[in-house]
C-alpha cells in the first residue's frame, strides 16, 4: 500500500494523529475496565457483611488489576515502537488499527471473566480472555516486525537484529505466561489465575541477560558503522 499523498512537511502531523488516536483508544479501553465494578449492595449492612461481600469480589479485583496492567503495558510498548517511526504508510495505519482491535476487546473479555469469576468450574471465560491476550501479542509482534524492517524505510535509524529479537522476546512473555496460566487453571483455578502476576518480574529480571547482550551488540554494531563512515 502506498503512502498517502500529503506534503512532506505534514508527515509529523499525520504521525501525531495516529499516535493521538491510539492513545485515545487505549485511554477508553483502560477506563471501560472499571465499569464492571459494581458497588456491593448489602441489606442491613455491617462491617463484617460488607467485608465478606468485598472479599467475594477478590478474583474480580485481581482480574481488573491484571487487565489494567496489560493494557498499560501494551500502550507503553506501542509508545516505544512509534518512537522509531519517522514516516508512515497506509499499511502501517491498517496494522495499527488491527493491533487496536484486540485491545478494545479487552474490556469485554475482562468483563466476561469478571462476571463468572466466582464460577471457578467454568474454563471458557478465562480461555476467551487468554485468547484475547494472545491475539493482542500477535498483532503487537506483527506491528513491531513491520516497523523494524528497514525495507519499509519508515525508521528514524536502522535497528539491529539483536534489538529486533529482544523486542520479540518481550512480546512472547505475556502470552506464554497466560497460556501457562490457563493450562494450570484447568487443574487449580487459584494458582492458575495468579501466574500472570509473575509477568512484571519476568519482564524486569528474566530477560536481563538478553537485554544486556542486545544493547552490547547494538553498541558494537553502531561503532563499526561509525568507523566505516569515517573512512
Amino acid at each position: 500500500m502506498a503512502q498517502a499523498g500529503h506534503s512532506a512537511n505534514k508527515t509529523h502531523f499525520q504521525l501525531d494523529r495516529i499516535s493521538f488516536f491510539t492513545d485515545g483508544v487505549f485511554a477508553i479501553a483502560i477506563t471501560l475496565l472499571v465499569i464492571e465494578f459494581k458497588v456491593p449492595v448489602v441489606e442491613h449492612a455491617t462491617d463484617i457483611l460488607l467485608w465478606e461481600k468485598l472479599a467475594h469480589m477478590g478474583l474480580l479485583l485481581l482480574g481488573f488489576l491484571i487487565s489494567f496492567c496489560i493494557v498499560g503495558y501494551y500502550w507503553s510498548v506501542h509508545h516505544r515502537i512509534f518512537g522509531y517511526v519517522e514516516k508512515y504508510t497506509s499499511r502501517l495505519i491498517w496494522l495499527n488499527l488491527m493491533f487496536l482491535f484486540p485491545v478494545v476487546l479487552l474490556p469485554f473479555t475482562s468483563g466476561l471473566l469478571g462476571e463468572y469469576a466466582s464460577e471457578t468450574h467454568l474454563h471458557l471465560p478465562y480461555g476467551i480472555y487468554v485468547a484475547n491476550i494472545c491475539l493482542t501479542a500477535l498483532m503487537n509482534a506483527i506491528l513491531w516486525f513491520y516497523v523494524s524492517n528497514p525495507k519499509h524505510q519508515i525508521l528514524t535509524h536502522k535497528i539491529s537484529k539483536e534489538r529486533i529479537l529482544l523486542g520479540f522476546y518481550f512480546t512472547l512473555v505475556v502470552p506464554i505466561l497466560f497460556v501457562l496460566s490457563f493450562v494450570v487453571s484447568l487443574y487449580d483455578t487459584t494458582i492458575g489465575r495468579l501466574i500472570p502476576v509473575l509477568i512484571p518480574f519476568v519482564l524486569k529480571y528474566g530477560l536481563t541477560g538478553l537485554t544486556k547482550r542486545a544493547f552490547a551488540n547494538e553498541e558494537k554494531h553502531n561503532q563499526l558503522n561509525s568507523n566505516s563512515d569515517s573512512h
